[in-house]
């Protein structure tokens, strides 16, 4: 097969370039991200999984097993970001969840219901609280934790924009550590593509 380069826009050279080199740039990505993570000491921030949507604002955690909050693709995308975490055997030492069921049940499919303990500082919209503020107890939670794992924070997405200044991708983990200065909004340190 003759391929006359010659013949070809310039843009569509350009263009095959790029889509070959995107995949192993993600690749390497997500794979400096498992890395940092296998040293420890950081802070994962998770959005829920798929939801049906409808959920009120109020948290009701009384009715959580009875509720099905997420889909049934939601379902299985909690298990498979449990999976992918098990398969690099990263340490995980905590495990919070904010109390809508959505987030709760998304981190109790992927890690297990006894691992995981909830915290109102990550109900991000109960209330009519500003989603743009980054609630005092989540930067000292970041901030005081030290340990050979890491914590993971099972949250909305608003939060996670918040902190991070864009909005995460379905199935993408956003990896944070402490401010520079005490009190300071926690640091992007890198994202893990986990779906």
């Amino acid at each position: 097969m003759n391929l006359n380069l010659r013949r070809w826009p310039a843009a569509l050279i350009l263009a095959v370039a790029l889509f070959a080199i995107a995949p192993v740039t993600q690749s390497a990505a997500t794979e400096a991200a498992w890395a940092r993570l296998a040293q420890g000491g950081y802070t994962i921030l998770l959005g829920y999984a798929r939801t049906p949507g409808g959920e009120p604002l109020r948290p009701d955690l009384g009715d959580c097993e009875n509720r099905k909050s997420l889909t049934d693709r939601g379902i299985q995308e909690a298990r498979r970001i449990g999976m992918r975490f098990a398969a690099r055997a990263v340490s995980i030492s905590a495990i919070y969840s904010g109390e809508f069921c959505r987030a709760l049940q998304t981190a109790q499919l992927a890690f297990g219901s006894s691992n995981v303990e909830t915290t109102p500082f990550l109900n991000s919209i109960v209330d009519g609280a500003d989603p743009n503020i980054i609630p005092p107890e989540l930067i000292l939670a970041v901030e005081e934790f030290y340990g050979a794992g890491n914590q993971l924070m099972v949250t909305h997405p608003v939060l996670i924009t918040a902190i991070s200044g864009t909005v995460p991708r379905e199935g993408e983990a956003v990896i944070i550590a402490p401010g520079l200065n005490p009190g300071d909004t926690p640091r992007v340190v890198n994202r893990l593509l986990l779906d």
